[in-house]
């Protein structure tokens, strides 16, 4: 099965960059660019110096000030379950939220001790994939168009939403992906990706005069959302 033999191209490849590891100075370009503008204008807002705020699932990111929380993180930050978070309710000002909400089972769950988290008229970012390929961290679960964030954010009020991730980015994900498809060997996959991954980057470039398109968010890699926790809720 294709998701079976996910796991061993993933495991060669730690194997191969535990043996040589300055291979990882080689290692292809991300899949996807961010050219989202909403992210910095909510820290703009929000400055972690000056307010309080959870950069939740932050994973090896570093927000300056910020409140660091993941399951998995290296100090500084808070070790805690995004669906059971370890904070009084209405401790924040404001939670970030990227490339989470497809890594939790249940992002449900995840979103409602978000709203518990923020003080009213608190602000939550969001970023979701729609078209990005499989990333497991440790696992991957599902994928969200804006519509799925109006229904999952529904006891927030949507203040703006954009591509932050467009289609040129989805299109590469696929042409890096794609030679990989036809190996069973999972070294010959692991090469195949990576030649692919270099060959196929400088088209995600394109996403800087394409993402803000009218008709991007319909085959965009990521889409992003910033929300207002409403009074009373």
């Amino acid at each position: 099965m294709a998701l079976e033999r996910a796991a061993p191209i993933q495991e060669t490849q730690r194997k191969v960059l535990k043996r040589w590891s300055r291979l990882r100075w080689l290692k292809a370009p991300a899949p996807t660019i961010n050219t989202g503008r909403l992210l910095q204008q909510v820290l703009n807002a929000f400055p972690p110096a000056k307010h309080h705020v959870l950069d939740l699932g932050c994973g090896g990111r570093r927000l300056a000030g910020a409140v660091r929380c993941d399951l998995v993180l290296e100090p500084p930050g808070i070790r805690g379950d995004a669906a059971r978070l370890p904070f009084k309710s209405g401790t924040f000002d404001c939670v970030v939220a990227t490339a989470l909400l497809e890594h939790v089972v249940h992002p449900a769950r995840v979103v409602r001790e978000i709203h518990r988290v923020l003080r009213p008229s608190g602000v939550l970012y969001v970023e979701v994939p729609f078209l990005e390929g499989f990333h497991a961290d440790p696992d991957d679960y599902q994928r969200f168009t804006f519509r799925g964030l109006d229904v999952l954010l529904r006891r927030f009020e949507i203040l703006d939403r954009e591509v932050c991730s467009g289609p040129n980015s989805a299109l590469n994900w696929i042409l890096r992906e794609y030679p990989a498809a036809w190996f069973r060997n999972p070294g010959l996959a692991l090469a195949a990706k990576f030649v692919a991954g270099w060959v196929s980057a400088p088209i995600r470039y394109l996403d800087y005069a394409m993402a803000s398109r009218p008709g991007a968010f319909r085959i965009a890699a990521g889409l992003s959302a910033v929300a207002r926790r409403r009074n009373g809720l």
